[in-house]
């Protein structure tokens, strides 16, 4: 058995890691290298039609391994054709609504074979749904591949975790699964950053168009489980259905065409916020890592439990998306040719408008995800058709409460970047009288006939969770992107106190500081060891000198307003001896 899996892969694998440099070379000598543009990432020549390695490694495997049927043979013909029409493409750069009429024909031309979303019994309907699929899916991964080894990386985990999946789930998708993985960490040996060749439109369209098909193929897809037909696919390709939805929206609001080149992807605000291509590139590795496991689990569980769980993530990466969106991508240019189109004045209202519309949108989903969710843990993840219908009667009633009470106390009016304890504590009392008065108008209503008392408690508890949560996830996002952007001359922070951590904050949020906070030092004891935003307290006045060399630190900063003018010259006196500059909060402070 493990060898039926293992030969497989490692064949494949051979293939592609052996063919690749050859196929760079060949490109390198005859001048097929992607030059940097303005609107492209890279910045040196590379060398193009790494997908050639990905397809001829991919179909010399299947070839070899796979049972061949007209249905299996109609797929490969399919998956050569559009990797002909991305290497036509890498060639002579036809125009995209040229290659979006290629894809739809091949999209039209596997259906012809059988493949197809099999859940939906009239054709008239499961057909241009499938077509749409398989475009989508085919222009996600061309859009995601736009830094190195990212489109690659991400495809491998996808397909992967696509074996995985069709093994637990007794799929026979497995063998196609295994051998793309072979492939593509085969030639991401050369493409992970920096890149040594591009895959190009032949090699992202090809894993595309195989990725999508096989999700078709699984056979979750013949199930009547209409969450896992969703959700699993949808997992799996979380990554670059986000990052196209998310370039097609932001090209959208800033007038520019979906499939012109930019710097304006996921990845691209990533790195511009702070983070190396590389960690960029790992992040949403992560990411897609943690969707995959989420695809797996979706197998074992109950489909309620695998709804909940999807609509609580889509309201994680909505707010992600709206944190990226304000991340400055586009040039001064634009951006005032944007304004002077749209008004500098009604643009910024549209924005803000879309933002509370926003809000209350994703309130929904939560309202309702606590709601259902409270009955699944009451209930142990089984809800009876009794219980069903409690919940169908009562919910609109509990959504309508709800809101009216949240709109009272305010909750679509705080600017949740700055949110501090006491919006916290708004946020408990709205919570709190919320679901007091659903559970008071339920009593009048039906007297509590048939209703669990302890599923409006653990609602509670959880409405209060998610609401804080989705409230408190920019902030969240600002602190780690603010971390790991902080760069320039390494600095202690004198006082452990509230100075301090007002100093800390403002190099956080100042970007023209060129501070990066090493520690805290304080002459306190109790607070040695102690964290404060995630920096810790290193020391005292008597461990400057071990600090500044061990820590390598070139500056310390006194923030302790009622220290006296004698210890300052002492401390002041002592960094001199020291060859370190030392300088007063008040001296960095923007006037």
């Amino acid at each position: 058995m493990v060898l039926t899996h293992l030969v497989p892969f490692l064949v494949s694998f051979a293939i592609s890691i052996v063919l690749t440099p050859v196929v760079r070379g060949i490109a390198l000598s005859k001048g097929y290298v992607a030059k940097p543009r303005k609107d492209r990432w890279h910045k040196k020549d590379t060398a193009l039609f790494g997908g050639i390695a990905i397809f001829i490694s991919f179909l010399v495997s299947y070839l070899l391994f796979a049972k061949l049927s007209i249905y299996n043979i109609g797929i490969v013909l399919c998956g050569a054709i559009i990797f002909g029409l991305g290497l036509f493409d890498d060639v002579f750069h036809i125009k995209p609504h040229t290659k979006l009429i290629g894809q739809i024909v091949v999209a039209s031309l596997l259906v012809t074979f059988g493949v197809q979303i099999r859940i939906i019994p009239y054709h008239i309907i499961s057909f241009p749904l499938t077509i749409i699929w398989v475009v989508a899916i085919i222009n996600a991964f061309n859009l995601l591949d736009n830094m190195d080894g990212l489109s690659c990386g991400v495809a491998a985990i996808v397909s992967a975790v696509l074996f995985i999946c069709s093994i637990f789930n007794g799929g026979y998708v497995w063998l196609p699964a295994l051998i793309l993985t072979g492939s593509l960490l085969g030639f991401l040996r050369y493409n992970f950053p920096p890149a040594k060749i591009f895959m190009g439109d032949a090699g992202s369209m090809f894993i595309g168009f195989m990725l999508a098909t096989m999700t078709l193929q699984e056979s979750w897809k013949e199930s009547t489980n209409l969450v896992m037909i969703v959700a699993i696919p949808v997992f799996l390709l979380a990554v670059p259905l986000f990052d196209t939805t998310f370039v097609t929206l932001a090209r959208g609001l800033a007038s520019r065409r979906v499939f012109q080149g930019g710097k304006d992807h996921i990845s691209h605000r990533m790195v511009v916020l702070g983070l190396s291509e590389k960690k960029t590139v790992l992040v949403l590795y992560f990411i897609s890592l943690f969707f995959g496991g989420v695809s797996v689990l979706s197998i074992f569980v109950q489909p309620m439990v695998t709804a909940m769980l999807v609509l609580l993530v889509a309201v994680v990466l909505v707010y992600f998306a709206a944190f990226l969106g304000k991340v400055k991508v586009y040039t001064d240019t634009e951006v005032k040719k944007l304004k002077k189109r749209n008004g500098s004045t009604i643009l910024g209202g549209i924005l803000m408008h879309k933002r509370r519309l926003l809000e209350v949108g994703l309130d929904f989903i939560l309202i309702c995800t606590a709601y259902i969710t409270a009955y699944l843990l009451r209930f142990e993840g089984v809800l009876s058709p009794a219980t069903q219908a409690l919940i169908v009667k009562s919910l609109p009633l509990v959504v309508i409460i709800k809101y009216l009470v949240f709109f009272k106390f305010g909750l679509y009016r705080g600017m949740w970047r700055y949110v501090s304890i006491s919006d916290l504590i708004t946020i408990f009392k709205a919570v709190l009288s919320a679901s007091l008065a659903s559970s008071l108008a339920i009593l009048f209503i039906w007297r509590f006939e048939g209703f669990s008392r302890a599923v409006f408690i653990i609602d509670w508890l959880l409405l209060f969770v998610f609401i804080s949560g989705a409230r408190v996830l920019e902030r969240i996002y600002k602190e780690l992107f603010d971390q790991v952007r902080l760069s320039g001359k390494r600095i202690l922070i004198y006082g452990a106190g509230d100075a301090g951590e007002f100093i800390l904050r403002e190099i956080k949020n100042n970007d023209f500081l060129h501070y990066k906070p090493v520690g805290f030092l304080d002459d306190d004891e109790e607070k040695r060891g102690r964290y404060i935003h995630g920096l810790p307290v290193l020391g005292a006045r008597d461990d400057i000198a071990h600090l500044i060399k061990y820590k390598q630190i070139d500056e310390i900063i006194l923030a302790m307003p009622k220290i006296s003018d004698d210890t300052i010259g002492d401390i002041v006196g002592f960094c001199k001896g020291l060859n370190i500059n030392c300088r007063r909060m008040q001296d960095i402070l923007p006037k």
